[in-house]
Formats: structure tokens, C-alpha cells, sequence
């Protein structure tokens, strides 16, 4: 087995500990196991550009948090990046505006999320969900 094929093998497990229940409770078995064909099916290369978006919305959101302006060019910017980043892990054709509303407001409801947002920087989860609603916004 290569390193990467092992990283998504702890990805899916990792999920399936933190998360399993709760998706096949709320979305159903279907959902959770199209989940993991979807993490089973990534590309190193996809992978790869996975972390780089990852990486570059979270150096964002820090820089943009603290000036409180969701609205800005920069903040459209990031939440488009976010939504490319999200849309790796989501089945083809599943991306759209209020789906993509809905999965950050989520990261202001679960304290797991927030948490994880709020880590990055202080307010990050709102200033993301904020991002995302002004650009999905102009999208509609």
C-alpha cells in the first residue's frame, strides 16, 4: 500500500470514528458510504490540490478575519476557493450556492466546526459563513 493510499485509508477511518454515526443517522447509510467512495476515489493530484486550497482559504481567512469586511473582493475570493476546495469531497454536480451556504452555516452551529474555524482566527467561522453568503449571493 503507498503513503497515500494509507493517508486516505486514516481519512476514512478517521471520519467513519468521528462522524459515522451521526451521518448515517441524519443522511443515511447511502450518503456515508458514497462519502467514502468519493475519499477512496481522490487522486494524489487531487489530494494534493485539496491541501493547497485547504491551506490557502485558512491563510486568508486569518489575513481577512480581523478587518470585518465579508464583502471585500478578497473575501469573494476565499469563499470561491472554499467552494472549490469543498466541492473535491462532494459527488459531481452536488456543488451549488445554497448547499454551500449550508455547509458553512453549519461551521457556526457545530461546535466542532466553530472550534476548528475559531482556532485559525478569532470570528473565523462567522467571517467564512459571511463570505460565502455575500458570494453565493451575487451567484444566484
Amino acid at each position: 500500500m503507498s503513503d497515500f493510499e494509507q493517508v486516505k485509508r486514516n481519512l476514512i477511518e478517521t471520519n467513519g470514528q468521528n462522524y459515522g454515526k451521526e451521518i448515517k443517522e441524519e443522511y443515511g447509510e447511502e450518503v456515508y458510504e458514497a462519502t467514502n467512495d468519493i475519499l477512496n476515489g481522490l487522486t494524489e493530484e487531487k489530494w494534493i490540490h485539496s491541501e493547497k486550497l485547504r491551506v490557502k482559504v485558512e491563510s486568508m481567512l486569518k489575513e481577512l478575519t480581523p478587518t470585518g469586511d465579508p464583502e471585500s473582493a478578497e473575501a469573494e475570493e476565499m469563499a470561491l476557493l472554499h467552494g472549490e476546495w469543498a466541492s473535491i469531497f462532494w459527488a459531481d454536480g452536488m456543488y451549488s450556492p445554497d448547499a454551500h451556504r449550508a455547509l458553512v452555516q453549519m461551521y457556526t452551529e457545530d461546535e466542532r466546526f466553530f472550534a476548528y474555524y475559531d482556532a485559525i482566527v478569532k470570528g473565523g467561522a462567522q467571517f467564512l459563513r459571511d463570505a460565502v453568503e455575500n458570494m453565493a449571493s451575487h451567484r444566484q
